[in-house]
């Protein structure tokens, strides 16, 4: 792929690519090869293309598809051993680990099927993070932090969240990991690049406070 544009740069663009964008943020911390990272989406978005095509393509099919392919074929599933890691926040690691956090493993779910032509989400939950086919109703839930297995849910619980909100959530894990881990110089990077990125004015007031805190702290 062409050169990585610089997180700053994606935040404000409206329609950035998710799988971009995830690169993006990553590279800000440490070195990151975007080529094969993009490479592996799409051998895998080629191997779900083919599933899906034995499926009947509904929603349905297509969401369990996605889960047998990646949970059980590629064995991408939760790090529950160092679940806290900054690796397990990182997409390129994520994808050669097949290890990581919820939300990280959500984005990779969310790329492949995009590459096979299947509209899988992001959604956020409360303290976790999961995938929806909205072409149902009520949508088809995945967990990819249980290895891809469904999810119950009813009309009106869930919500397809975009890149920009999913970026800010993964920042919000990086700065809290971070922080824990003694490193105050990352986890105010992680909380400067989340002010590029689009949110309400409440959301901006309470982020600069926090960092004005972590300044204050490193001095």
């Amino acid at each position: 792929m062409p050169d990585l544009p610089a997180f700053a740069e994606l935040a404000a663009t409206a329609d950035a690519r998710l799988d971009v964008l995830a690169l993006a943020l990553g590279a800000e911390f440490r070195d990151v090869d975007a080529a094969a990272a993009i490479a592996t989406l799409d051998a895998l978005g080629e191997e779900l293309a083919r599933d899906a095509d034995g499926t009947s393509g509904t929603p349905e099919s297509l969401t369990r598809a996605c889960g047998r392919l990646l949970g059980g074929t590629h064995g991408f599933a939760g790090d529950r051993e160092n679940y806290d890691h900054p690796d397990n926040s990182m997409l390129d690691l994520v994808l050669a680990n097949r290890r990581g956090l919820p939300i990280l493993l959500s984005v990779v779910y969310v790329e492949v099927a995009r590459r096979a032509g299947i509209p899988l989400a992001g959604v956020g939950l409360p303290g976790h993070f999961v995938v929806g086919h909205f072409g149902a109703d009520p949508p088809v839930l995945l967990d990819p932090f249980a290895g891809g297995g469904a999810l119950a849910t009813s009309k009106g619980d869930v919500r397809p969240w975009g890149a920009h909100e999913i970026a800010m959530r993964m920042l919000n894990n990086l700065v809290s990991t971070y922080q824990r881990r003694g490193d105050v110089s990352a986890a105010i990077h992680a909380a400067r690049m989340r002010l590029a990125l689009p949110a309400e004015e409440s959301l901006c007031v309470l982020l600069r406070a926090e960092l004005r805190a972590m300044e204050a702290r490193l001095n």
